[in-house]
């Protein structure tokens, strides 16, 4: 006798029932994104959303961002039901799914190139689950701190001049961010954050102003929309002309050049918030760890 027998049972497993349904899922999502993705063209406040979405979750890629952003786009910490479970969260009875994709296995094409398929997963938000009551409330950065990281993500140094015609100008000639004296602090943190990323186009995806101009932008935003910085300043009523007929993948790949350019930014300046922070904030939250 196997020790299997002992959970008794006599259903059978139907793999392609269960492999039916998860292609099926997989069509779903794709599906989706295709259809959102015709939305984010012409509509500025679904774009946005968009960009709330992958500020926050600026390590998901481009298709889970857009998927979250038409399925749930006020959530902040995604896991599947083991995830919460190994957190000791339990899943609501009635939570609401959000499908992602996760990658697969390696397989072979046709032409002998090599590629990675994409799973459907089923994934639910914090407020999903019995850690929602965990949840605290985010530390608000004082503006000195995010400037002072800001001036350390950027590959070039930053120079204050008295008479300028824009708050921060990026000059590529000179490697060299010109900013305007007498800004306020979020104006200030703002104009130099799309300045930033207009360095980081240049220098490290080879695109110039006229190319990167609209991604500069969107990269502020999502950065100034993460750490609470006031974004009211921020238009997305006229979309670029370009993508209203531009493909599905090409839009998508510039979704991906912003979400690059945000990820090495966002990178930079939690290395140096982490480096800056106070020993007793440090000891706090190591305190709060265990």
């Amino acid at each position: 006798m196997s020790i299997y027998d002992i959970f008794g049972g006599k259903k059978s497993f139907d793999k392609a029932a269960w492999a039916a349904k998860k292609q099926e899922q997989r069509k779903e999502a794709y599906d989706l994104i295709e259809v959102t993705c015709g939305g984010m063209k012409t509509d500025g406040e679904c774009f946005r959303r968009y960009l709330d979405v992958q500020g926050r979750f600026d390590r998901y890629s481009v298709n889970n961002a857009i998927l979250i952003s038409v399925q749930m786009p006020e959530a902040t910490q995604l896991k599947d039901y083991n995830g919460w479970k190994q957190s000791h969260a339990y899943v609501d009875k009635d939570a609401q799914k959000v499908t992602i994709l996760e990658p697969g296995k390696e397989y072979q094409r046709d032409d002998g190139t090599k590629a990675v398929g994409y799973n459907a997963k089923e994934v639910y938000d914090i407020v999903q689950t019995s850690a929602k009551d965990r949840q605290e409330a985010k530390r608000a950065r004082p503006m000195r701190e995010l400037v002072s990281a800001m001036i350390d993500a950027s590959p070039v140094v930053f120079q204050p001049i008295g008479k300028l015609e824009l708050p921060a100008f990026y000059d590529a000639s000179q490697q060299v961010i010109f900013i305007q004296t007498g800004l306020g602090e979020e104006e200030l943190f703002t104009a130099m954050t799309k300045e930033t990323a207009a360095a980081v186009y240049d220098l490290k995806h080879k695109e110039g102003r006229e190319a990167s101009e609209f991604g500069a932008y969107c990269v502020a935003y999502m950065i100034s929309s993460r750490y609470g910085v006031n974004t009211r300043g921020f238009d997305f009523g006229k979309l670029p002309e370009a993508f209203a007929d531009m493909e599905t993948q090409k839009f998508k790949t510039e979704l991906g050049k912003m979400r690059d350019v945000l990820g090495e930014l966002q990178g930079e300046m939690y290395r140096s918030l982490e480096k800056n922070k106070a020993p007793k904030e440090k000891g706090r939250e190591s305190h709060e760890e265990r």
